[in-house]
């Protein structure tokens, strides 16, 4: 067992020390914090192939790679690398295969299979038992699940759910839908304090976007819409698109609606159309 895991290290050394080229072998963003570039290290109880005519390092049997604070379990690791003269190689794709688990300060995530685009700084899960988990959040979804590094944007694709990870008892809520999209907060890293904000670098406000079949549940009550936004620092949801909100027997239809969770009041509204909008109904069914 010792013979095996100093082959290992041994292997993941000359893998981040002596890439073609001559350069140190570096991935973009695989920090998922940081996005600066980090030298990447791997790890395998089996081994790593190092594959020059296609350019990759394969590396098989509780195979790991680190990078800064962010770490990558898998089965198989495949780390797809191009050469660059004077500048040495550079790490463009990761794929990893089989009982994934990718680790950062801030989150954890599950899957099958992943896909990190190191160019785009975008991670790709997707297989059975799709997770990703946060401090406060938990996001699990059936057909993908994607990171967006630059963004600091996360999306659930098919029968996507969101639930709090330790909700107050009694103010429990899930959003269910077929795609959700959570934007968080990050900060500023060194290099961009002091300078304009550009566009899409993730900043502003954290905030959750569904789209399609959406399904609002807390104690007591049901919302449902085709579209909704909820804006975390303000505790508001909108909802859009034959919305409908039921309380116990009583239900409240309009084409838009606005919850306040931090006041209690929400307000249902008519859509857009003029004299032929559909008017606002409420069910009121008195209790016995």
């Amino acid at each position: 067992m010792i013979e095996r895991a100093a082959k290992a290290l041994l292997a993941a050394m000359i893998l981040v020390a002596a890439p073609a080229a001559g350069g140190s072998a570096r991935a973009q963003g695989l920090d998922l914090g940081s996005g600066d570039a980090k030298p990447l290290e791997i790890y395998a109880d089996e081994g790593i192939e190092w594959d020059q005519k296609n350019k990759r390092y394969i590396a098989r049997g509780n195979a790991k790679a680190i990078q800064g604070d962010t770490t990558v379990y898998a089965d198989t690791l495949t780390a797809y690398y191009e050469e660059t003269k004077g500048k040495g190689s550079q790490i463009t794709r990761i794929e990893a295969v089989g009982k994934v688990k990718i680790v950062s300060p801030s989150q954890t995530a599950y899957g099958d299979k992943g896909v990190y685009d190191a160019r785009q700084n975008v991670l790709v899960l997707t297989g059975r038992r799709l997770k990703l988990v946060t401090k406060d959040n938990i996001i699990t979804a059936r057909d993908s699940l994607e990171y967006h590094d630059r963004k600091s944007l996360a999306v659930a694709r098919g029968n996507a759910v969101w639930r709090q990870r330790n909700p107050v008892k009694g103010k429990q809520r899930t959003v269910r839908a077929d795609v959700l999209t959570s934007r968080s907060r990050r900060k500023p890293s060194k290099g961009t304090r002091g300078r304009a904000k550009k566009s899409g670098d993730g900043g502003g406000p954290p905030r959750m976007d569904a789209y399609g079949n959406v399904v609002i549940s807390l104690p007591g009550e049901i919302a449902l819409a085709n579209r909704a936004v909820y804006l975390p620092d303000q505790d508001i949801v909108e909802l859009w698109g034959k919305v409908r909100i039921t309380r116990g027997q009583n239900q409240f239809n309009g084409e838009r609606a606005i919850i306040n969770f931090k006041t209690g009041i929400s307000r249902i509204l008519a859509g857009k159309g003029g004299q032929d909008k559909p008017p606002v109904r409420v069910l009121i069914v008195p209790s016995k």
